[in-house]
């Protein structure tokens, strides 16, 4: 639950920061498609939040870890990228109480249906092909469909967190 949690905020946070859009271009099967690409022996970490940060056209990958935001550019092209650590202290995040968040997957944030807002797709499992010697890589998505303005996102999702940590505590 509080991967989910930590998921849905960062998806605010993505969707407030960065513009990408593309529209029909981004399906499940492109993700499943690109995956490999992006997340097989590119990075040195594990379950990465692909964006294009610098609105040049391919996915950059932001690395969570401890209050920290590493921001590492694709110089690469988006059929074959290629990452370099651009900025080690990216961008700055205060844990919730004593809640250290980890992605649980590697996420893409991209503009599903070209209404301007990010949506969220997630690489939940890989199987490995052994007839194509490779993996095949199974995405959800789930789209921003909320009409709601940033402030507000933030203060249900404070709610819900201070909420778990009551429960957690009276177990």
């Amino acid at each position: 639950m509080k991967n989910l949690l930590f998921a849905v905020v960062l998806s605010i946070v993505a969707n407030s920061i960065f513009a990408f859009s593309n529209g029909d271009k981004f399906t499940n099967e492109y993700f499943s498609k690109i995956s490999a690409n992006y997340l097989e022996g590119k990075l040195d970490f594990d379950n990465p939040v692909m964006v294009d940060v610098d609105n040049d056209g391919d996915f950059d990958a932001l690395q969570f870890d401890n209050g920290n935001v590493a921001y590492y550019k694709n110089t690469g092209t988006s059929e074959n990228p290629s990452f370099i650590l651009e900025n080690a202290n990216y961008e700055k995040y205060d844990k919730a109480f004593f809640i250290d968040p980890k992605m649980p997957y590697p996420i893409f944030f991209a503009d599903k249906d070209n209404d301007g807002d990010m949506d969220l797709f997630v690489v939940k499992d890989k199987q490995y092909n052994k007839q194509q010697k490779k993996y095949n890589y199974n995405i959800s998505s789930a789209e921003n469909t909320l009409d709601l303005d940033t402030g507000t996102l933030i203060t249900i999702i404070l709610v819900l967190v201070i909420v778990l940590l009551v429960l957690a505590i009276l177990r």
